[in-house]
């Protein structure tokens, strides 16, 4: 599938917004994007992230606060166009194009995808129950804290990865979408974990790194997070290419095993 043009565009869509919006961060300075840029800098980092060097410190939230926007409001109806392509060329047929298909689904794939972002920020809410001071004493406490809150994410992922796939390809509301999500996952298991659980892996290390950007901007030069930042854009694409497509395949196995 990696050799279809087609299928590639959702991804590198959403790959593009993503470079573009750490393209204005890091040039928010620049005479043609400060209008937009630094009114946008200070909303979401304060006055200070516009200097230098400090803006690199906060480079990574200020993403990350952007990248949210660009998962709820793009990623999702991009997904939902992926998952079409991608359930097209294992052969489940379909009459409408794949990206009018999922603009008539986008305010459930819009809520969908805002649910998801609720429950991490709850799985990332549970983390914090382990005090700072206790994880920056506890080498154990530290590793276990985030290998416990990556798991959970993992696991809760698993259980919602098939909503997209019956929201456009079954049309089914946004609840009965979750309900049999979680049905189907609870049926495919395991290699739905897997499916879910070695992209996720795979961007473990650029989400480190880009947690401890005070390090790298401090040892080395501050660009060099922007930098890394650019890398974790392009790992993204590939990776969740790998992800939409094994998911959409276990989805369309399962279905053709059901009739």
């Amino acid at each position: 599938m990696a050799l279809r043009p087609a299928i590639w565009l959702p991804f590198l869509l959403v790959g593009c917004v993503q470079a573009a919006a750490l393209l204005l961060i890091v040039s928010f300075h620049e005479p043609v994007v400060v209008p937009i840029g630094a009114p946008l800098v200070k909303l979401l980092a304060g006055d200070l992230a516009t200097h230098y060097p400090i803006l690199y410190f906060a480079l990574p939230t200020i993403y990350f606060r952007m990248n949210l926007a660009i998962s709820v409001l793009i990623a999702s109806i991009a997904g939902g166009a992926a998952t079409l392509l991608f359930a097209r060329a294992f052969g489940l047929a379909g009459e409408r194009g794949a990206w009018s298909l999922a603009w008539r689904r986008a305010p459930a794939l819009i809520i969908t995808s805002l649910l998801v972002v609720a429950l991490w920020f709850g799985i990332s809410a549970l983390g914090q129950l382990i005090p700072q001071e206790v994880q920056q004493r506890s080498f154990a406490a530290r590793w276990g804290t985030r290998g416990g809150t990556l798991f959970l994410s993992i696991v809760v992922q698993c259980f919602l990865v098939y909503t997209t796939a019956w929201i456009v390809l079954m049309g089914h509301k946004i609840w009965p979408a979750i309900r049999d999500s979680v049905r189907v996952s609870a049926r495919t298991l395991l290699p739905t974990f897997l499916a879910v659980a070695v992209p996720t892996l795979l961007l473990f290390p650029f989400s480190y790194a880009g947690g401890r950007a005070d390090f790298i901007a401090s040892k080395f030069k501050p660009e060099m997070v922007g930098w890394l930042l650019g890398a974790t854009v392009v790992a993204e694409v590939v990776v969740t290419f790998l992800l939409v497509g094994a998911v959409t395949r276990l989805f369309v196995w399962r279905m053709e095993g059901a009739r």
